[in-house]
């Protein structure tokens, strides 16, 4: 398994990562029942989505100044166009998951999330593209959209 990069010259090898990997993923409802929470409040899912931004990029600010690692600009203005829309694709994603919380409750849109995610995942990986490295769908890829799609019938069984 390969090393992955983690800021300036830090590398992390793989179950350290992955560790990682899946506390971060488990944060995933719980954004999705905060961001609820505050559409409810606000009455808004675009001011949800801003606030929900605005907070994050200040807590991104405190631990960029808080780091020892200092910006690179210049690299930043020379990654390519389409690097730059994450932000976009976030944005939308939390207005997204508060719409689809409200609509089907955290597990349903979780779970549905979860299952997008990996069938896009497999896809991005199997063509290589956005600077991805490329890794050819096998049968435990398939075997794990099975397993995800499955899941995902299951929830969506139990909510009915």
């Amino acid at each position: 398994m390969k090393e992955v990069q983690v800021g300036a010259g830090r590398r992390w090898g793989f179950w350290p990562a992955l560790v990682l990997t899946v506390l971060a993923g488990g944060l995933l409802p719980l954004q999705f029942a905060v961001n609820g929470a505050l559409a409810d409040e606000v009455g808004s899912v675009t001011l949800t989505g801003t606030l929900s931004y605005a907070a994050g990029t200040l807590g991104l600010l405190v631990l960029l100044a808080l780091s020892r690692q200092r910006p690179d600009w210049a690299a930043a203005r020379q990654a390519p166009p389409w690097s730059w829309l994450g932000g976009v694709v976030g944005s939308a994603y939390v207005v997204g998951s508060v719409v689809l919380t409200q609509a089907l409750g955290t597990a349903v849109a979780t779970t549905l999330v979860i299952a997008a995610q990996v069938v896009t995942a497999i896809l991005l990986d199997h063509l290589g593209v956005l600077g991805l490295e490329r890794r050819r769908v096998n049968p435990a890829r398939v075997g794990a959209l099975v397993l995800v799609l499955a899941a995902l019938g299951l929830r969506l069984w139990g909510a009915a």
